[in-house]
């Protein structure tokens, strides 16, 4: 039987979707505005999710024996308070500055969600209660992102942090009253960062950065990108932006199913999506699709986004299985590796912005995605090894 209990904690990762991603339809105007380059203002995104990076396992680990419903609210009334400073911040310097100090706890809000997530349900349950509260991120890139889009085209791209602020205290308000107190979560007094790289751990948080690294070199100049592929520019971006949404509410349950079916065999398949999907916005970019710009363009998006999302159930399912009373250091490192995926391919994609141009943003991705191929191989294999038996 489904647990309501798991609607409250979708606002968790709703809220960090909002808040990490606001400006992405807004690079262009942002860049007008604070007198810096489109490369630039992208890195935005970079530094944020490296103070994630660094933040996650730390305080996961240090703020282990606090109460989750207490750190996660916690956390989302930070992330309101980040969205304000953002807001009002005079220049670049000074967004990148809150984005980094927002970005160190911002950090804990996956963790903390899916740990309480997998606590509240039985374990056959927990591919399924980890992709419910994961689909917060399909409800910001649905909802979230499309509105800062055209918030920030119509009345400035400071009212798309405003909105973010407004969803992060919604989501303060939400959690406080319906999450569950007092989870009972297994002990990490003993936990060391080893357990949770027990078995195929390692390779999993591998693959979770490379399939971010992959994606996000073009998702963070993902405004540019749509204008240079299909011609729409401006608050039409926000409609562009519904590929993405659409592909994220068809991965997550996905990704639930194929956490029952051989794991390499699935991760495979998801990478191989991305390549592909990557390399699509470098053909899309050097050629004139025409009529067809529009509608490539959303299937492009749409499949992307959705490989993207499978992978996240399947790997923190994993995860799960291994960590034991390491399961939220787990999941941090995992969150970590994200966020690294994402500073590394917005890193990237402005470096071959700089250098080559947005078309090369794809073919960097496909580059990363093939190399996160050639790591899925070696999965099972060092298990196996410690078993005596022959990899597959």
């Amino acid at each position: 039987m489904f647990n309501p209990r798991l609607l409250v904690l979708v606002f968790a990762p709703f809220a960090f979707g909002t808040s990490a991603f606001a400006f992405v339809g807004l690079i262009d105007p942002m860049a007008q505005d604070l007198g810096v380059s489109v490369p630039l203002v992208g890195q935005l995104q970079t530094v944020f999710a490296l103070a994630c990076g660094i933040g996650g396992p730390l305080l996961a680990r240090a703020l282990g024996k606090y109460d989750r419903k207490l750190l996660l609210t916690l956390v989302m009334l930070g992330l309101a308070g980040l969205n304000i400073a953002t807001a009002l911040a005079p220049t670049f310097t000074a967004i990148a500055t809150v984005r980094v100090i927002g970005g160190l706890f911002a950090a804990l809000t996956l963790p903390l969600a899916t740990t309480i997530a997998v606590t509240i349900v039985d374990e056959v349950k927990r591919p399924a209660a980890i992709a419910t509260v994961l689909a917060g991120y399909t409800l910001a890139f649905l909802v979230g992102l499309p509105l800062c889009t055209w918030l920030g085209a119509t009345f400035g791209w400071q009212a798309a942090f405003w909105f973010g602020a407004g969803v992060s205290a919604l989501s303060f308000m939400v959690i406080g009253i319906g999450a569950p107190a007092n989870v009972s979560v297994p002990a990490m007094a003993d936990a060391k960062f080893r357990d949770a790289l027990r078995g195929d751990n390692l390779r999993f948080i591998a693959i979770s950065l490379l399939i971010f690294a992959a994606t996000f070199s073009s998702v963070s100049l993902v405004g540019p990108i749509i204008t240079a592929y299909s011609g729409v520019s401006g608050a039409a971006i926000g409609a562009i932006q519904f590929g993405t949404a659409f592909g994220s509410l068809f991965g997550l349950p996905a990704g639930a199913f194929l956490a029952r079916l051989p794991v390499r065999q699935s991760l495979g398949g998801l990478l191989a999506i991305t390549l592909l999907t990557q390399s699509m916005y470098f053909f899309g970019i050097t050629n004139d699709f025409g009529a067809l710009a529009i509608p490539s363009l959303m299937v492009v998006m749409s499949a992307g986004s959705a490989a993207l999302f499978a992978s996240s159930p399947i790997i923190q399912t994993e995860l799960a299985k291994a960590s034991g009373a390491a399961a939220t250091i787990a999941f941090a490192l995992n969150g970590s590796m994200i966020y690294f995926g994402q500073g590394i391919g917005a890193s990237l994609g402005g470096i071959v912005t700089a250098s080559g141009g947005l078309a090369f943003t794809g073919l960097a991705g496909a580059s990363v995605a093939l190399l996160g191929l050639l790591v899925v191989t070696g999965l099972g294999t060092r298990s196996q090894a410690l078993a005596g038996q022959p990899a597959e």
